[in-house]
């Protein structure tokens, strides 16, 4: 009898705690992105213009002056995938993308409606032309 009891518990907060985690995951996600895209407008009022294109690696010209944490922008993001700065020499524009993201299109969603407006092909959280999953900061 303990052990059915034991059973239906678990059977009912094994997905309450797997909601929980995942929507920590979110959380984490739009908070460094919107700090890091901060961080970038930042620099771009001190510099007259945002740092170039660097795929993965913060960029070079503003590594110093930027005030991120370069392992944690090194590390896999809590979505899976990299992080990537989109700088305006390659791109229509600034932003921060999740570079090939193991998350579900259900997730990213759910974090366009913390960051955005739950839409992936418009708005400041999208989908760009190259697939990628991006937090624009300017067009």
């Amino acid at each position: 009898m303990t052990v059915a009891i034991i059973g239906v518990i678990a059977s009912v907060a094994a997905p309450i705690y797997q909601s929980y985690v995942a929507r920590a995951r979110l959380v984490e996600t739009a908070l460094m992105l919107g700090q890091w895209g901060r961080e970038f407008r930042r620099w771009n009022g001190e510099n007259g213009r945002y740092p170039n294109d660097s795929h993965i690696i913060l960029p070079p010209e503003a590594f110093g002056e930027l005030i991120i944490d370069n392992d944690l922008w090194l590390a896999t993001t809590a979505l899976g995938g990299n992080w990537n700065w989109e700088g305006p020499n390659g791109y229509p524009y600034a932003g921060i993308s999740i570079y090939q993201a193991t998350a579900s299109v259900d997730q990213l969603t759910q974090l366009d409606f913390i960051l955005d407006d739950g839409e992936l092909s418009t708005g400041i959280f999208r989908q760009t032309n190259n697939g990628r999953y991006t937090y624009i900061l300017d067009e």
